[in-house]
């Protein structure tokens, strides 16, 4: 212990007498110690952190696929039945729906996120009401009692803590429910779902949606399994039930049902999973490249100090002391680095989340604590060890005669620490063009996205959510009415265009589906398609282009025949040498004569548009509508002539003054949903551009180093070619020759790399080859371009050599 603290106190003080070198290694250092500690506590926070329930490993998420569907999908109700058949891994089962309720007192309303939830729900999380009781068994059966729970906020808010409130009537989408308790206060409701939108505040039994929702696929699965159940024989469970669901749920033909289990935590963050890890992988090569700069700058510093070894050797210093005194100087600069850059991860950290995508799930779960403190101080360790392991090894393996007989200042480097150094700089520049290329793909995805045509343009509208559940409207001629005099109200202001009116969902974003046959001599199965309904004016107001046919009008109402409008994709699919229009379609059940094609509006961006079906809200079922009601809000599209954000207070005092108790919700332009809709891709975007830069400035002054070193050391060999005639442009050549060989070498096997790490990015690559050569072109330009600039100061001072004075250096 007192030769530790010897050693500290020795290198504290030699790295005081050398402040300008300490101060670019602990910078560099802390740029990539922070950036380091601020990606990490993100994916710690989404991918790692606990769940905050007990012992949340024993959380599975059930689900069903179909062979050659990669993705996952809810259950129905009868599906969820046939599970708790097989309890034997389960400690407890449960399913789940999230809905939107209309949450009053009997006076204001307001809307709410919340779930509909079996009785075992809150057991499989581990989590028990603060206030009042939990739902019984019996209130899970049959129709179900209308009891609910709601959040603590919620409580506290509406309620004021009263426990006395307990048993109180509230009205949850226009239905009286009794209150029977209050969620803890520290219950993380956004960690209960995979939807990161607002917080569930209400919890009703499930068994009131289960029998409306139908066999639909809209019911997701969780359960606690038994302790001691390995994965193993989970896996072995779900192959039983996968073939007794295969003979008693028959699916469509070609398809096979598969039930699986994936862990909660897992199931949660599965989205963002591959982009975060791409981003943690890429955030390590910036280390590394800080690591391989320190290193650099420790390897010249240690030829520079070999006359001070080879004395100290000399008069009696073991290398091995030695070794430990060096190696202690680099663990100080690490640590320094360390508490730099966990100062630095603190303050980027907010701004990383300020450019997060909206849905990145669990960001409350995102925060510093002493979980980071101690990854940054084990960061800080290694990479002590990194870049100062080879630096202290060279700086002791000095040779005593060749050294004290040369001057102070000309102690010679060694042609093995050369090689390290400018094996270094290769190495940073490979790991700099890696990231880039991963940079340009991702840039040149998100300008791919940007110019994909969505199906309708979004520009100048305006979009407004709005709730009907357990209004007055209790038929389908009441909501056409309420349509028609909110149509009214809002076409009266000025700069509206267009106004129109869709249930179930947004264009861009996730919407309804409905059952949909094709009638005719050989009627169709099943077929699941998109499904909106809409006001008259909705194309106009959403841009949408009519392909054939017609729009809707008001003719069509609920004593008119029923009609639909179909996408293009349907008419290709399913009507390819015939016209659609006057075909029939069965829509729930209900005969629909096609009277219009449209274009294809996607529901993704990077995915083909999907079959639709789009029928006037006035000749809606009310049954169907209220479904809807429970998953999506209705939308308000206005085109304006001018910026659409101007009309959102507007907007929302028309539907105030129609109707006063409807509640209003989130208003945006279609321009800030299709933003939305490609926040990951930009988050990754600018991520990796920041990343890929800040790897180009660390490995450009890698390159300055070493050449500049290389200079300072040749400064006699420069001085005689001069003299014999070499002229100031051959110096330069030369230098920048020697400068562009690592460049050159750095990029040879940095193509080799991103070759074979790129592929990490298939997925989130559209439009774009993995092996673009305009990509590689560029960022082999960039690369060459910033280190022949690197280069050039270093040939400069070069070519200022004056041949006396350097004929004359010792």
């Amino acid at each position: 212990m007192k030769t530790l603290l010897q050693d500290l106190r020795y290198g504290w003080r030699v790295l005081l007498k050398s402040p300008g070198f300490t101060i670019v290694a602990v910078l560099t250092l802390a740029l990539g110690i922070g950036a380091n500690t601020a990606i990490s506590t993100i994916v710690y926070g989404v991918l790692l952190r606990p769940l905050p329930f007990p012992q949340p490993d024993r959380i599975v998420q059930l689900s069903e696929s179909y062979q050659g569907q990669s993705d996952e999908m809810d259950l129905s109700s009868k599906e969820l039945q046939g599970l708790r058949d097989y309890s034997q891994p389960f400690e407890h089962i449960a399913g789940y729906t999230p809905v939107g309720f209309n949450f009053s007192t009997g006076t204001q309303a307001e809307h709410v996120n919340g779930l509909h939830v079996s009785s075992e729900y809150l057991s499989v999380l581990g989590v028990h009401p603060v206030v009042g009781r939990d739902f019984l068994e019996e209130e899970d059966r049959g129709d179900g009692q209308r009891v609910a729970l709601i959040s603590h906020s919620l409580w506290e808010r509406r309620f004021a803590s009263d426990p006395g409130k307990l048993g109180q009537k509230i009205i949850l989408n226009g239905d009286p429910y009794t209150l029977i308790g209050v969620m803890p206060a520290n219950f993380n409701a956004n960690a209960t779902t995979f939807d990161s939108g607002p917080a569930p505040q209400v919890w009703a039994p499930l068994a009131l949606v289960a029998k409306t929702a139908g066999s639909g696929e809209n019911i997701g699965v969780v359960a606690r399994l038994k302790k001691g159940t390995t994965r193993a024989q989970l896996a072995s469970q779900m192959d039983i039930v996968t073939r007794d669901f295969r003979a008693q749920f028959p699916n469509v033909v070609g398809q096979q049902l598969i039930i699986s289990f994936v862990p909660y935590q897992v199931m949660i963050s599965a989205a963002v999973r591959p982009y975060l890890f791409v981003l943690l992988g890429a955030i390590g090569f910036v280390l590394l490249i800080a690591c391989a700069n320190v290193a650099n700058l420790l390897l010249a510093r240690g030829g520079s100090r070999g006359r001070e070894i080879a004395v100290r050797i000399s008069l009696g210093a073991s290398r091995m002391r030695l070794f430990r005194q060096l190696f202690t100087e680099s663990m100080l600069i690490a640590l320094m680095g360390g508490a730099l850059g966990l100062l630095l991860a603190n303050a980027g950290l907010s701004s990383l989340l300020a450019i997060a995508p909206v849905n990145l799930p669990r960001v409350d779960d995102i925060h510093l604590d002493g979980w980071v403190f101690a990854f940054t101080f084990f960061i800080s360790l290694l990479t002590g060890a990194l870049f100062g392991l080879a630096p202290a090894f060279y700086a002791t393996k000095t040779n005593l005669n060749e050294t004290l007989k040369e001057g102070a200042g000309r102690a010679s480097a060694g042609t093995g620490r050369a090689r390290l150094r400018q094996g270094l700089v290769i190495g940073e520049f490979a790991l700099s063009l890696v990231l880039l290329t991963g940079a340009g793909l991702m840039i040149a995805t998100f300008a791919k996205l940007l110019n994909t045509n969505p199906g309708f343009d979004p520009h100048r509208v305006l979009t407004m959510q709005f709730w009907l559940n357990g209004s007055k409207y209790n038929s389908t001629p009441e909501i056409a009415s309420f349509y028609r005099s909110l149509q009214q109200r809002i076409e009266s202001l000025p700069g509206v265009e267009a106004v129109g009116i869709v249930a179930a969902g947004l264009p861009l974003e996730r919407g309804g589906n409905n059952g949909v046959r094709i009638a005719g001599p050989k009627e169709s199965e099943w077929i699941s398609m998109d499904y909106r309904e809409i006001t008259p004016e909705y194309f106009r107001a959403i841009g949408m282009p009519l392909k054939q046919g017609r729009v809707f009008t008001d003719a069509d109402s609920a004593d008119s025949n029923r009609v639909v409008i179909i996408n293009e994709v349907v008419a290709r699919k399913y009507f390819p040498d015939q016209a659609a229009i006057g075909k029939h379609l069965f829509v729930s059940n209900v005969p629909c004569e096609i009277v219009g094609v449209v274009g294809d509006v996607k529901s993704f961006l990077d995915q083909p548009a999907e079959p639709a079906t789009f029928i006037p809200a006035s000749q809606a079922g009310y049954g169907t509508s209220k479904l809807f009601e429970g998953w999506f809000p209705r939308s308000i599209i206005v085109r304006t002539s001018a910026n659409p954000l101007s009309l959102s207070q507007s907007v929302r005092e028309a539907v105030a003054e129609v109707d006063a108790l409807v509640p209003t919700g989130q208003i945006r332009s279609m321009d800030q949903v299709l933003s939305r809709s490609l926040a990951l891709r930009s988050f990754m975007m600018q991520l990796l551009s920041i990343f890929g830069a800040l790897a180009l400035v660390l490995a450009s002054v890698g390159l300055y180093g070493v050449i500049s070193f290389a200079v300072s050391r040749r400064t006699r060999e420069i001085g005689v070619r001069m003299a014999i005639g070499a002229r100031p442009a051959d110096v330069l050549r030369l230098i920048l020759a020697e400068g562009l060989k690592l460049v050159l070498a750095g990029v040879v096997l940095g193509i080799g790399a991103a070759l074979l790490l790129t592929k990490l990015l298939e997925g989130m690559v559209y439009g774009v080859s993995m092996r673009d050569p305009l990509i590689f072109l560029l960022v082999n330009v960039l690369l060459v371009g910033v280190s022949l600039a690197a280069c050039y100061i270093p040939a400069r001072r070069a070519m200022r050599v004056d041949p006396i004075v350097a004929l004359r250096y010792e």
